[in-house]
């Protein structure tokens, strides 16, 4: 099989891992204007965001590649696919074009952008590594994801306001839970790999206690602000975050489907309303699972992504 394909330096991107920067920006820009549909700007800051935060996961793999290839996972930097050196270069560009492609927009987008990519370089890169500091791993992602992404959609098309970020509070704390519960199930993993992450700190009986806490004020407080976008998957998902915890605290070990469900029919219905929301951006979705099944199937024989495997 040959080690050379120009669409290796595509899917280095991750696409499967953008979806969720996707739905928080677009989800960000609805927040702002009240309405739906795509607009120009809209679309341009998806093209931004998606450079920004490819290159952030490009820089995960190449700081995770001795690990990954231990694992046997993400292989197109830990297997040779793409050299490193030609990642570092591929990782910069999309961090360049996607500055200069911000120019379009005020000072404060820029700065969020340009925040973006520095806590992108602080979750990934020693010393400071917060993906392997308990608690900072957990406040990095859902104030990454719940703040500063959905505050990148909203200055698309509004300018920025303090009020945004109270708007902001369910989305934080749903995304947070969601992130503990992935520490659970990768404990095992990450104690090998001596990644000191929340899960493995906590233990998973109060780390499930924990999450399950933060998706249930997720919930009272997006139902206190009528924000049915975030209400509606974290309402749904938090029947399995509480399942989980009674499981992890009567049994005193971690039920590892049910967690990877629970977060799993988070992201997924917080997408399908994403493209309830916006109509057309159902076809970009499929476009991307499409081209992800045919690309592995066809450049290493293997079925990826499947609806049960992320």
């Amino acid at each position: 099989m040959s080690k050379h394909n120009p669409f290796d330096f595509i899917f280095l991107l991750r696409p499967i891992l953008l979806i969720p920067c996707w739905n928080f920006l677009l989800i960000g820009s609805y927040r702002a204007r009240g309405v739906d549909g795509f607009t120009g700007e809209i679309v341009l800051g998806l093209i931004i965001y998606t450079f920004v935060m490819g290159g952030v996961y490009i820089l995960n793999q190449i700081m995770d590649v001795e690990t990954d290839r231990l694992n046997k996972k993400l292989f197109l930097l830990s297997e040779g696919y793409v050299p490193i050196k030609y990642a570092y270069i591929e990782m910069l560009v999309l961090w360049i074009v996607a500055i200069f492609l911000s120019l379009r927009f005020d000072m404060i987008f820029i700065i969020f952008i340009i925040l973006s990519i520095i806590m992108g370089i602080l979750y990934s890169v020693s010393p400071v590594k917060l993906k392997g500091k308990p608690i900072f791993d957990t406040l990095s992602n859902g104030f990454g994801y719940g703040i500063v992404n959905l505050a990148v959609g909203w200055l698309l098309v509004r300018s920025f306001e303090w009020n945004m970020f109270l708007l902001f509070i369910p989305y934080f704390l749903s995304l947070s839970a969601f992130f503990i519960n992935t520490t659970i199930v990768d404990i095992e993993g990450d104690r090998r790999a001596h990644e000191l992450t929340t899960a493995l700190f906590l233990g998973e009986n109060v780390a499930s206690i924990i999450s399950t806490a933060l998706m249930l004020g997720g919930v009272l407080i997006a139902y206190i602000l009528k924000d049915f976008i975030c209400l509606i998957p974290a309402a749904v998902a938090l029947p399995l975050f509480a399942y989980v915890a009674v499981y992890s605290s009567l049994k005193n070990r971690i039920h590892r489907k049910l967690t990877i469900a629970s977060f799993r029919l988070h992201g997924l219905v917080f997408t399908l309303i994403t493209a309830y929301v916006y109509p057309l951006y159902l076809i970009v979705l499929i476009v991307v699972f499409v081209s992800m099944r045919f690309y592995y199937r066809s450049r290493f024989g293997m079925v990826y992504p499947t609806l049960s495997q992320g």
